[in-house]
């Protein structure tokens, strides 16, 4: 594994390092509930919300993970997510436009085309968790909390950007308790009946669970719930998982590519020397371009 120079320190190979998994799209989306005025409103809240996440965390390597077709669950499920308003043209513009600006920035943008996000960050967390590193994963997606079970939590963490803190284990296991309840947010219904607390107390009293599953049709929705939710692991899994059919866009890192978008789209308050100074540092631990 290839490693860089950071603020003259050598970082070698077998160094511990610290990885950040960007669920991409559910920042993206965040930006939209930020500063709204101009047609290059998201972009702006979009990177004005980056800068302070790697400042917090200081990575040595970042991923933004971008969603796939979620081939599998669709499959199962025809109805998974069909809900979810699309968004509009001036959405999907400047939402691309945000990529093409991150591929000037030390962050490699990566998705699969037919597994969603979250597995891709799941196996990502996987592979570097194994290799010995610490990951965080940033995401309000409560998907994620499932990974509390099956990675090793001293070197894992989940950090929620809205709440700004970090998200702790729950005392069951959460996939099981989800699969009871389902998730509304992408169309899975539960157990007729069965709501967060219903679903607590079956965790608590497995008796309980038992009897429910054991109704007629329960234990079909509980199964099926599982594979839905449940995160897919691949099989061969390295650095960028591109063994496993992943599409990696590594950036060319530019700086002054990054103003000079910054100054089209006339952000003002992103351009001016002593922000950008600030934003220029932030990113510094992730390239050993000179900046």
């Amino acid at each position: 594994m290839a490693r860089k120079q950071v603020k003259g320190d050598v970082l070698k190979l077998g160094d511990k390092m610290k990885i950040v998994l960007f669920d991409g799209m559910n920042q993206i989306h965040r930006a939209r509930s930020g500063f709204m005025k101009g047609e290059d409103a998201i972009v702006f809240s979009f990177f004005r919300s980056l800068k302070p996440l790697v400042e917090k965390f200081k990575p040595d390597k970042a991923y933004f993970v971008l969603e796939g077709r979620p081939k599998l669950r669709t499959d199962l499920l025809p109805e998974y997510k069909a809900q979810r308003p699309q968004g509009s043209d001036n959405f999907w513009r400047q939402a691309n436009d945000i990529k093409d600006i991150l591929g000037n920035l030390p962050i490699i943008q990566i998705r699969h085309p037919d597994y969603e996000c979250d597995d891709v960050i799941a196996n990502l967390a996987k592979y570097y968790i194994e290799d010995g590193h610490d990951v965080v994963v940033i995401s309000n997606d409560s998907d994620f909390i499932q990974l509390h079970d099956c990675l090793d939590n001293s070197r894992f963490k989940i950090y929620n950007p809205i709440r700004k803190k970090f998200v702790e284990r729950p005392p069951h296991n959460y996939l099981e308790w989800k699969s009871l309840r389902g998730d509304a947010a992408d169309n899975i219904p539960g157990i007729k009946g069965v709501g967060d607390k219903t679903a607590t107390k079956f965790m608590v009293d497995p008796v309980l669970k038992e009897a429910c599953l054991n109704k007629p049709g329960n234990r079909e929705i509980y199964e099926r719930n599982k594979k839905l939710i449940e995160f897919h692991w691949f099989k061969d899994i390295t650095a960028d998982l591109t063994n496993e059919g992943s599409e990696v866009n590594y950036p060319n890192v530019s700086m002054s590519k990054v103003y000079e978008s910054f100054v089209t789209r006339d952000f003002g308050s992103m351009i001016n020397q002593k922000y950008w100074k600030k934003f220029c540092a932030a990113f510094e631990v992730l390239s050993n371009e000179s900046i």
